[in-house]
Order: structure tokens, then C-alpha cells, then sequence
């Protein structure tokens, strides 16, 4: 479940890609909290889509009309869903937001018991619609979009109170975590498992969409994603995310505001994959949700990376060599390249270590404890003094 808050004063909410906070729903009970990573970048909250402020979808701007009078203002809007209608800018807001990434726990059971199922019914009561559940209550669909009204009765975005008087959420926050270094590195090895993976989005995110174009550190990512092959249908809002970066990297470096100097590569492990294929769900997309007409084109589409990573051709063993013979294989989404298999670090490292461009190298871990005591090693391995290179981990155990 994806949600998106923005804080009242947004100036008093300053975090670090990587970081965490704690989440509260009065409604649920008073005194229980639960950690979240942050997925969104920090610019996100300052650099959300202009959305239409009735139902959340997003908006361009209109063509300028060719009779319209020259020394007029033109503001009109539309959407990407019904471009002949036209909005006023009044009609339109910035969704800034912070975003958290949240698995619903215990669907299978006929009734809520855990806190985050709690939560998305608790969402679901906000929103009524046509669906009757088991306890006879009307449900909407997602996503849902609250809105409130301000003191002369106009459409401002989010709401702050439920049905019961009570906030909807409360945040402690934002908390330290390892991933918060990244930015003191210009070359960084950025590796997520399971749902570690969430603070590497945060990370990804605000490299490739902000701190590139900006000429921040860091200069060189390596990005690691390992995930079970009977996991990805839970992760598809990744393969969105990754689909809309990789296209805006694309349009960043075609118009000449990313320099050459910056580097991407992300690499996918699916394991366990199966030797036959199996039924799995069809890719979802975001409901009225539209992207500003370009006149470049996207290298790959989020279902073909989804259909990649479900039925991944190209075994990871050798995958060092498989990338230097065959720059554009057929498991090559852009920046993205899929496997079949686990990754070998060992090979990896040393490819790292041989092609460095920077002596101190960034290696932030989110995952499983054994993954990190693996790079633990292979930091220890491939750090020399002799050799003036240095593998420095930050882990954080999910």
C-alpha cells in the first residue's frame, strides 16, 4: 500500500534520503507506533505534480489557443485522460508529499488483526463506495484521494482529521539510518533485499530525478535489487518507479542537463525462479494518472521490464563478461539489466575495484542479515591501502 502525506509545515520536516519515521493511527489505538522508511526524495516535497484539485489526477498545461490575444496571460490546464477539457490554475495544486511503502499483513484472514490491514480498512471506511465487504460496510477502490476545505470553502489537498475528530495519522520522525551516507561518496554501491528495497527508491530517486541535474554527488551508482521471483506481483509499484526514472534520466541527459560524468547501473537478481512458467498477475497501473506529452521516446515500457523480470532469460553467472560482450542484450532495459540467479559479489567487487574512478566507495545495504554479512566480507576483501581504495558498508537489517 502506497501512501503520501505531506507534513502541515513543510519547513519543519527535513530528512535524508534513507531515513525513517514512525507512524500513528489514533483510530486504531492512541499509544502504537510503527517504523516506515521514507520512499520518496526530499526534493518530492517540494516538487510535486501539478494535480487537479477535485480528483488527484495530474494536469499539463493546454496548448495556447493560436487567436488568443498576445498580450494575455495564458494559465489553462488539462489532463492527459480528457485533453479537450480545460481547467483555470485555480482549479490545480502541487501534490508535494512524502511517500511510505507499507505491506498490508494478514488479507488471508476473515478478520483484521494486524495493524497494517487495520489501516488500509480504516482508509477504506473514509472512502465509501459501491463494494460491501464481509461486515456489510461499503468500500472504494484505490487509490483514494482526500480532499478537505479550507476556511472560505475552497478544495485544499489531503485531509488532517477522520470521521471521529481524531488526526488520521500521526508522525514521529524523521529518524537516522545508515543509508542516510550515501551523499558523502561520489561513487556508491546501493543494495537493497526484500523490503530493503524501499530506501534504495528514496536514494535512486533522488539521484537520477534531482541531485544529478543539480551536479551532486554521488557521481557513480551501482544499484543491486535482489528479489524472489514469486515476490515481484508484490513489488510491481517498483517496476513503475524504475520505468518513470529511467525515462525522466533519459529526457535529463538528451537535453544536455545531465552531465557525462554521471553514471547508472542497475542490476535485477530474480531467484528461485521456476523451471516452468506459471500464471501470475497482470501489471497494474495507476488510475487517471498521465505524463506530459514529449517528443522522446522511452527506451522500454514498465510491462516489458515486468515481463523481463518474470521470466528472466540470462543467468547471472558471468554476468561481468555477459555485460562487456553484449551491451544490448536482450535482459537490457536502458540503465537496467535483468538475471536469472543470485548475484556474485565476489565478481562483482572485483569488477567495481578494477574500474573504480574514486578511491572511497560507498556501499549501502538494506536487507537480510546474511546478504550483509556477505558484503561485510567483500568490503574487507577489496579494501587495500596499498592499492588506495577503500569499501566502507552501512547496513541496516530488515
Amino acid at each position: 500500500m502506497a501512501l503520501q502525506i505531506r507534513p502541515i509545515h513543510k519547513e519543519h520536516f527535513q530528512f535524508k534520503e534513507g531515513q525513517y519515521l514512525y507512524l500513528n493511527c489514533p483510530y486504531i489505538s492512541p499509544s502504537e507506533w510503527h517504523p516506515f522508511t521514507i520512499s520518496s526524495a526530499q526534493d518530492d516535497l517540494n516538487n510535486g505534480p501539478r494535480v487537479l484539485l477535485e480528483t488527484g489526477e495530474e494536469v499539463v498545461e493546454a496548448p495556447r489557443p493560436a487567436d488568443w490575444p498576445s498580450d494575455e496571460k495564458w494559465a489553462r490546464y488539462t489532463t492527459v485522460s480528457n485533453p479537450k477539457k480545460r481547467y483555470e490554475k485555480s482549479d490545480t495544486g502541487y501534490n508535494d508529499y512524502i511517500s511510505l511503502h507499507i505491506k498490508v499483513h494478514g488479507l488471508d484472514a476473515p478478520k483484521a488483526k494486524t495493524w497494517t490491514r487495520k489501516l488500509k480498512e480504516y482508509f477504506e471506511l473514509m472512502n465509501p463506495g459501491d463494494k460491501v465487504d464481509g461486515n456489510g460496510l461499503t468500500k472504494g477502490k484505490f487509490p483514494f484521494y482526500f480532499t478537505r476545505r479550507d476556511g472560505r470553502g475552497d478544495i485544499m489537498i489531503g485531509r488532517q482529521y477522520g470521521p471521529d475528530g481524531l488526526p488520521i495519522i500521526r508522525v514521529d520522525g524523521p529518524h537516522s539510518a545508515p543509508a542516510e551516507h550515501y551523499s558523502n561518496y561520489r561513487t556508491i554501491m546501493l543494495i537493497g533485499a526484500g523490503i530493503g528495497l524501499t530506501p534504495c527508491m528514496s536514494i535512486l530517486t533522488a539521484m537520477t530525478r534531482y541531485r544529478w541535474k543539480k551536479n551532486f554527488t554521488p557521481e557513480i551508482l551501482h544499484f543491486y535489487w535482489v528479489v524472489r521471483h514469486n515476490e515481484i506481483e508484490s513489488f510491481q509499484w517498483i517496476v513503475h518507479a524504475l520505468t518513470e526514472l529511467q525515462f525522466h534520466l533519459l529526457k535529463l541527459r538528451a537535453n544536455g542537463q545531465v552531465e557525462a560524468k554521471y553514471y547508472c547501473e542497475i542490476n535485477i537478481f530474480v531467484t528461485a525462479v521456476p523451471k516452468d512458467d506459471v500464471p501470475h498477475l497482470p501489471l497494474l497501473r495507476p488510475n487517471s494518472v498521465g505524463v506530459a506529452p514529449s517528443n522522446i521516446r522511452p527506451a522500454f515500457t514498465a510491462d516489458e521490464l515486468y515481463e523481463g523480470m518474470l521470466r528472466p532469460t540470462i543467468s547471472s553467472k558471468g554476468m561481468t563478461n555477459y555485460m562487456k560482450s553484449n551491451p544490448m542484450a536482450q535482459n537490457r532495459f536502458q540503465d537496467i539489466w535483468v538475471w536469472n540467479g543470485r548475484p556474485n559479489w565476489d565478481e562483482i567487487f572485483k569488477e567495481v575495484r578494477e574500474n573504480r574512478q574514486h578511491a572511497d566507495i560507498g556501499v549501502c545495504f538494506c536487507g537480510a542479515a546474511a546478504i550483509g554479512a556477505d558484503l561485510k566480507t567483500m568490503c574487507d576483501k577489496y579494501s587495500s591501502v596499498g592499492d588506495d581504495i577503500l569499501f566502507s558498508l552501512h547496513k541496516e537489517n530488515f
